[in-house]
């Protein structure tokens, strides 16, 4: 089996190196944190910059405006911009939503909202999880009722990601009180210059700002912004958690790459003790074996893409590589503290901070990964029962 890039993928990766050079990403300004998945931060004029690439469409039908590349186009840019620590974060939902609006969406919305991802004038937001709805999706408490053309929206969503910055979210939201939990749900694409629409930012240990808090009263959504069908919310949910997941941590691998660069660095260049850092067989032997799990977690995520560009079922692949990812980039971070001792703590800004005080931030947005997503308790009953088929866990038992 041949793990390499084709001669036209290697072409379009030295294309994107190319950019990247011309276009060093610490030119561009930030918007939003750098929330630790690989990703980077979010600046709208870096994905504006990918769009005026045409690389935002790489990968959607000609109809819609898109070139036809294959899915491996799509990883090859993102390993490449995850590899230079450019502020890419919000290029995968823009990949997701986009695919949601071309198979699901209403005209409307692929005619309205397309080109402006197209453009990388639009941005989004999740809007699923709730105070009293996390995990337990079916909880949820938002309504939307229907009012002649328009849904009118009322309710509240939490850890939302980035939506004090993005453009529009996706909502899901109770239209039919009287249906089953999994039943009676819409997902709403909801722009969030409608009135109504409150978004307060969440501050985390970091400092920063990355999750916020959403209240919706009254928010009139037009009737066909709506994707599928209405009622069908939670089928669009199932549809898209894969692919969310996916593409949520596809560019861990290639992240921590980077990180363990970083480390290894450090370890060549610092004197502990009686000789370089470097020279401990501890230290060499845990940074060796860290590159071994990346380069595994990478071709786990490249058998799901492969699965998923097929049309197969990949959700014990993706759940399997979002828990490995997460898991792994808690245990390289940590080991990258370690290796720093007491530098470790010390913030960028401060005049001895290591490494550029990455390694502290990291780690710090490290141990949210775990919930965020799905957590990796979820992750792991997911695939005992949809990936092995073992029946589910009792109600009640510990």
């Amino acid at each position: 089996m041949d793990f390499g890039l084709s001669g036209p993928e290697q072409a379009f990766a030295d294309e994107v190196r190319a950019f990247i050079r011309a276009h060093p990403p610490e030119g561009f300004p930030v918007e939003g944190t750098d929330a630790g998945y690989g990703s980077g931060a979010h600046s709208h004029a870096f994905t504006r910059a990918l769009g005026e690439r045409g690389w935002l469409s790489l990968g959607w039908p000609r109809e819609h405006g898109g070139r036809a590349r294959p899915m491996s186009y799509l990883l090859v840019l993102l390993e490449e911009l995850a590899a230079a620590g450019a502020p890419f974060g919000p290029l995968p939902g823009c990949f997701q939503i986009a695919d949601s609006i071309i198979r699901n969406g209403s005209e409307t919305l692929r005619r309205e909202v397309l080109p402006q991802i197209a453009r990388g004038d639009a941005t989004f937001w999740q809007g699923y999880s709730e105070p009293e709805a996390g995990s337990d999706l079916l909880a949820l408490q938002t309504r939307a009722r229907l009012e002649g053309d328009h849904w009118v929206l009322a309710g509240r969503k939490i850890w939302s990601s980035h939506a004090g910055i993005a453009t529009y979210g996706t909502v899901l939201a109770r239209t039919d009180p009287a249906s089953a939990r999994s039943r009676g749900l819409s997902m709403l694409v909801v722009d969030n210059r409608l009135p109504g629409m409150d978004v307060r930012p969440i501050r985390s240990l970091t400092g920063q700002v990355y999750h916020y808090e959403v209240f919706m009263d009254g928010v009139r959504v037009p009737r066909d912004w709506v994707m599928g069908k209405p009622g069908e919310g939670f089928a669009q949910l199932l549809k898209g958690l894969d692919t969310d997941r996916f593409w949520g941590r596809f560019y861990k691998a290639p992240f921590l790459r980077r990180i363990l660069g970083l480390l290894v660095e450090y370890a060549n260049a610092t004197t502990r003790g009686p000789g370089l850092l470097a020279h401990d067989a501890g230290v060499r032997r845990r940074l060796a074996h860290a590159a071994t799990e990346i380069a595994a977690l990478r071709a786990l995520f490249y058998r799901a893409a492969w699965l998923i560009e097929r049309g197969m079922p990949a959700t014990g692949e993706v759940s399997a590589a979002k828990v490995i990812a997460d898991e792994l980039g808690q245990r390289v971070l940590s080991l990258g503290m370690e290796l720093l001792g007491p530098f470790g703590v010390l913030r960028a800004g401060s005049r001895w901070a290591q490494l550029r005080g990455e390694i502290e931030h990291q780690y710090q947005t490290s141990w949210g990964h775990t919930l965020a997503g799905g957590t990796s308790e979820i992750q792991r009953t997911t695939i005992a029962v949809r990936a092995l088929g073992l029946p589910a866990e009792p109600r009640g038992r510990a």
